[in-house]
C-alpha cells in the first residue's frame, strides 16, 4: 500500500492482511509461484480484442514494464500506468473507474 494509506491507517489495509493470513500457507506460497512462473506472452499476443491494460507505477510484484509489455503487445491496446503500489483499484479507486469507464465508453 501507498504511503498516504499507511500513515492514515485506512482500514482496508487491515482487512486484507486479515484475508491474507486466513489464507493456508502452502496454498498462498502456490499461489505467488505460479504466478511467478506463467509466461502468457504467446496467449496475450492473440488478444484481438480492445483491451485496457491498468498498471501501477510503484509496483514492486508485477512490474509496470509487464503492462506495457502487454499492452504492446495487443493490437490497438490501451494502457493507463496510475501512481500505485500493487492495487490500483484499491490504492486509487476513483482514477481506477475514470479509466475504466473512459474506455468502456
Amino acid at each position: 500500500f501507498p504511503a498516504r494509506m499507511l500513515a492514515a491507517n485506512e482500514p482496508v489495509i487491515e482487512e486484507f492482511r486479515a484475508m491474507l493470513l486466513a489464507i493456508d500457507r502452502q496454498g498462498l506460497a502456490g499461489l505467488f509461484a505460479a504466478v511467478r512462473d506463467a509466461d502468457l506472452r504467446r496467449t496475450v499476443a492473440l488478444i484481438s480484442t480492445p483491451t485496457l491494460v491498468i498498471a501501477g507505477r510503484h509496483d514492486t510484484v508485477t512490474a509496470a514494464s509487464h503492462s506495457e509489455l502487454i499492452a504492446s503487445t495487443v493490437p490497438g491496446a490501451k494502457l493507463v500506468v496510475l501512481p500505485a503500489v500493487h492495487l490500483s483499484n484499491v490504492e486509487y479507486p476513483d482514477e481506477f473507474m475514470q479509466a475504466v469507464l473512459g474506455f468502456l465508453r
